[in-house]
């Protein structure tokens, strides 16, 4: 490939990378403005500590749904783009995913639900907590199905579908029903059904969209040589379900272990604190988007020099676009939290802690996702897990000796040593890393 081939191929790239980052990020910032409004009239609304029930419940679902479609998400973004010239085999992959999905959201979604009881009693301990959650496993279910189609868009790179139905769609129903719940004087069981008919209708809204808009369809048809093919796919999605396993527990584990040691006070503060932080990895969710499928076709094709540079790239423009809001969020902390109600300002440290450990994972750029189109799954898995593990062991520590405070030093250290393994990680496998000197600009900046 000459020079000039080369650049032109690298800007494509960008354009396409931008183009979904772009999209994205306007989806974002209206699906973030959406949570903060939702979080914002359920905390004004019912109180630090019914709050603190939504917040656990929804944490819950969320932190499961991580590991329903046992891999299928991901797989697809590296099958579809991987197998473009290959229909058949796309179609057939995809019925695997479908397949594989379904029945992992079905069998956790239900095991959530009968469980419900037993979790209410061994956390929270509010007789109220079994319905919420109850209610929360079917949003787990129908939400499974969804993120399957979510990630379909992205792998034909036609991020604004994902866009227009997850990101728009879903949280504005969110908020109007939930809204609509609180003004008719509903309860917090209220709130929890109208979140349910949010993501029955987004479910039903991009079901129209996958089949009006895209070509490709799932089948059970194998195109030929089945055996070697399923062999392939769960080859690949189940330690990427086994590496969500471990995301779990360093990612969500210590908002569940609040609840477990502390009150639903505690869970209501220490999760708007969460919230706020996780603002901050909006950029790197934006490039995010369509990074994974490009990324897999530039690794195909053996073009390294386009990868590596698209690799630095979009590190530096994360850390960018995240250090100005990383500065005003740690300038008026408290005055963010007392928003939510004058009970929150006590989590100002929890949330200088997160902002902190956010920044640092926008500094180290779509790493992970390098890893997994690299054929480094295996990698990323035992990452997760070995930080999982780490995550559990301290937060039970430092939780009994420092309570909130705790927690967040706990996991916001954890996720600062998991992304520093990951480039570090990067450049051995694949000698890639994305740092230049022409960092050392938006960081002086932002000084």
């Amino acid at each position: 490939m000459t020079d000039d081939a080369g650049d032109r191929s690298r800007v494509g790239s960008l354009a396409s990378i931008s183009r979904g980052a772009s999209l994205y990020t306007v989806g974002k910032v209206v699906s973030d403005a959406g949570e903060f409004l939702l979080h914002l009239l359920v905390s004004r609304f019912f109180g630090a500590a019914t709050y603190g029930l939504f917040a656990y419940g929804k944490t819950l679902a969320f932190t499961a749904l991580l590991i329903t479609n046992l891999g299928s998400d991901e797989s697809i973004l590296k099958y579809l783009p991987q197998y473009a010239d290959d229909p058949r085999k796309r179609r057939f992959l995809l019925g695997l995913a479908w397949v594989t999905s379904a029945a992992g959201g079905l069998v956790v979604a239900g095991a959530l639900f009968l469980l419900a009881p037993t979790i209410a009693a061994l956390t929270l301990e509010d007789p109220r907590f079994v319905g919420v959650l109850r209610l929360f496993a079917a949003v787990l279910f129908v939400d499974t199905l969804a993120s399957l189609l979510y990630a379909t868009f992205r792998a034909v790179e036609r991020v604004e579908y994902e866009v227009a139905t997850k990101r728009l769609l879903k949280p504005t129903l969110r908020v109007v029903g939930v809204g609509g719940t609180i003004a008719v004087g509903g309860s917090l069981y209220g709130v929890v059904v109208a979140m349910v008919a949010a993501s029955v209708v987004t479910l039903g809204v991009a079901a129209l969209v996958f089949v009006r808009r895209l070509d490709v369809r799932p089948t059970l048809r194998s195109p030929g040589d089945t055996r070697r093919t399923v062999r392939e796919y769960y080859g690949y999605s189940l330690p990427l379900t086994a590496k969500e396993a471990g995301t779990v527990m360093q990612g969500r584990v210590d908002v569940l272990m609040v609840g477990l040691f502390l009150s639903s006070t505690a869970v209501g503060v220490y999760n708007v604190s969460v919230l706020v932080a996780g603002v901050l990895y909006v950029p790197l969710l934006a490039f995010n988007r369509l990074f994974p499928p490009v990324a897999s076709r530039l690794h195909a094709e053996r073009r390294r020099t386009d990868l590596a540079a698209i690799y630095g790239v979009i590190t530096r423009w994360t850390l960018t676009a995240s250090l100005p809001v990383a500065a005003v969020m740690v300038v008026f902390r408290a005055e963010i939290l007392a928003l939510f109600g004058p009970e929150f300002t006590v989590g100002t440290v929890v949330l200088s802690l997160f902002v902190v450990s956010q920044l640092w994972n926008c500094a180290t750029g779509p790493s992970g996702y390098l890893l997994m189109m690299t054929d480094h799954q295996y990698a990323v898995m035992v990452n997760e897990w070995a930080f999982g593990v780490a995550n559990v062991a301290l937060n039970y520590l430092f939780i009994q000796a420092f309570g909130l405070v705790g927690a967040a030093l706990a996991s916001a250290g954890v996720l600062a040593a998991r992304n520093l393994t990951k480039v570090a990680e990067v450049w051995y496998f694949e000698r890639l890393h994305p740092y230049s000197r022409s960092f050392l600009k938006p960081i002086g900046a932002a000084a």
